[in-house]
C-alpha cells in the first residue's frame, strides 16, 4: 500500500499539466515525459517507494501516488541497471549525434565539478527572471551554447547543459559521487498520464523487468544459501538476481557439471548474463583456470578471507593450523561454525597442486547449519559479516563482467 506522506507538496505548473510525468531528485528534473510516450522508470523503484503525496495545482491540494527514493537506497539498482561508471565515462565520450557542436568538459571534469555542486542550492522555477546556475562562473561560460538556446535556460541549467549528453540514470549515478546527494528523495511524478486516460495505473508495476543475472552454483545448498542472503541482506536489489530452481535433479551439481555448462551457454553465445559460482577450494579453483580462456564467461568462486588463513585442519599429518582458501572453503564456512569445526584434508588434485579438503562435520550438522541460517531474519542475532562478504564478490562480479 502507498504510504503516506500529505505534508510533501509539488509546486502547481500552469496550462495543461495532465499529461505530464517527471522524474526529478529534490529540486532538478531529470526528464519531463508525456502522453503516450511517458517514460517509465518502474526498474529503479520497490513496491515499498509508493508514496501519497499532495499537488497543489492553485486551485485546490490534490493526493496522488508517485515513486520516490532516496538515491542513496537506488544506487545499487542504477548500477545493475547499467548506470557504472566506467560505463558512463564512455558514454559521455561518445554522445549521441546531436545538431549542436556537444560542449568541451572532460568526463573527469564533469565528474569533479559534480562532486562540488550543492543540488539544494537550486531556487523555485521562476519564468520572469534569469535561472540562477550552479557552476564556476568559467564553465557557465564555456556551456552557454548558441544566442538561441539562452533564452529558454531553467533552474540549473548550467548543470543541465553539462549533463546533456547522458541518459537520466546515468546522470543520477554521477550525481551519486557527491554523499551529500545520497539524501535527496529521486522521484517519479506519474499520475497525470493516468488520470488523463494515456496509461492505466497497472502499466507502471514496478521492480526489476527481467534485467539481471541468473546465478548457477555447484550444488542447491549453495543456491538456497545465497538466495536467503540477498533476500534478508540486500533486499533492494535482489529482484535483479534469479536462480536455477530445480528440487530435484539439480543440473549443475559438482564443479565439473558448472564448467560444462558455462562452456556450453559460450558455445552458443549465451553466457553473458549468467554467473558461475564455485567454491573457495581447490576444485573451484581448478574450474576458474579451465574457463579462463572463454573471455565471454563470467565465473567467480567464494571469496577468500583472512581468518581462513589460519584455520584447524586434519589430515595425513595430523592436527594443524593451516591457511584453506583456495583449498577447503565450501559456502557452509561462510555461514556461523560450531566452536570445534575443522577440514579435514582428502584428495590431492595434481593440477594445481593441491589437497582438496571439506568441513569434518556429519551431513546431518551441515544440513542443521543450514536450515538454521534459511530460517534467519536480517535482524537476528548471527554473525553475517562472512556471508556479506560473499554478496559483496557476487555484485562486484555481476557488474563488471560482460553481458548479453
Amino acid at each position: 500500500m502507498p504510504q503516506e506522506s500529505p505534508r510533501l507538496r509539488f509546486p502547481g505548473k500552469d496550462c495543461d499539466l495532465g499529461t505530464y510525468s517527471d522524474f526529478s531528485i529534490g529540486d532538478f528534473t531529470l526528464e519531463t515525459s508525456g502522453n503516450f510516450n511517458t517514460t517509465t522508470h518502474h526498474a529503479i523503484y520497490l513496491p515499498k517507494d509508493s508514496r501519497i503525496v499532495e499537488r497543489d495545482y492553485g486551485f485546490g491540494v490534490q493526493q496522488v501516488e508517485v515513486f520516490s527514493a532516496t538515491l542513496g537506497s537506488i544506487l545499487q539498482r542504477l548500477e545493475f541497471l547499467g548506470a557504472t561508471l566506467p560505463a558512463i565515462a564512455e558514454r559521455f565520450a561518445n554522445p549521441y549525434v546531436t545538431y549542436d557542436e556537444p560542449h568541451d568538459v572532460t568526463f573527469e571534469e564533469a565528474l569533479a565539478l559534480v562532486r562540488q555542486t550543492d543540488l539544494t542550492a537550486i531556487p523555485p522555477h521562476d519564468s520572469a527572471r534569469d535561472q540562477m546556475a550552479l557552476l564556476p562562473a568559467a564553465y557557465q561560460e564555456r556551456l552557454q551554447g548558441p544566442p538561441y538556446h539562452r533564452e529558454f535556460r531553467g533552474p540549473a541549467w548550467d548543470l543541465t547543459t553539462l549533463l546533456e549528453r547522458l541518459q537520466p540514470y546515468d546522470i543520477l549515478r554521477l550525481l551519486a559521487e557527491r554523499p551529500e546527494n545520497h539524501d535527496l528523495m529521486v522521484t517519479w511524478d506519474f499520475m497525470a498520464v493516468v488520470e488523463a486516460g494515456y496509461f492505466e495505473r497497472k502499466d507502471f508495476s514496478v521492480g526489476s523487468p527481467g534485467t539481471g543475472y541468473l546465478l548457477v552454483t555447484e550444488g542447491t545448498s549453495d543456491t538456497d544459501i545465497i538466495r536467503h542472503a540477498f533476500s534478508i541482506l540486500r533486499p533492494g536489489i535482489a529482484d535483479f538476481l534469479s536462480y536455477a530452481d530445480m528440487e530435484k535433479n539439480y543440473p549443475f551439481g559438482g564443479h565439473g557439471n558448472l564448467v560444462n555448462f558455462m562452456k556450453g551457454l559460450s558455445s552458443i553465445g549465451r553466457s553473458g548474463s549468467v554467473l558461475a559460482i564455485f567454491d573457495n577450494d581447490a576444485a573451484g579453483v581448478g574450474a576458474l583456470q579451465t574457463l579462463k580462456k572463454y573471455k565471454d564467461v563470467n565465473a567467480i568462486k567464494l571469496p577468500d578471507l583472512e581468518e581462513f588463513r589460519h584455520f584447524p585442519a586434519i589430515g595425513p599429518g595430523g592436527e594443524q593450523v593451516a591457511d584453506i582458501n583456495g583449498r577447503a572453503a565450501a559456502i557452509e564456512c561462510y555461514l556461523e561454525l560450531p566452536q570445534d569445526c575443522r577440514i579435514r584434508w582428502t584428495n590431492y588434485d595434481p593440477k594445481i597442486g593441491e589437497y582438496q579438503g571439506s568441513i569434518d562435520q556429519k551431513d546431518a550438522n551441515k544440513s542443521a547449519q543450514r536450515d538454521r541460517f534459511l530460517r534467519l531474519a536480517a535482524g537476528d542475532p548471527y554473525r553475517f559479516d562472512k556471508i556479506e562478504k560473499v554478496l559483496d564478490a557476487v555484485i562486484e562480479a555481476c557488474l563488471k563482467g560482460p553481458r548479453g
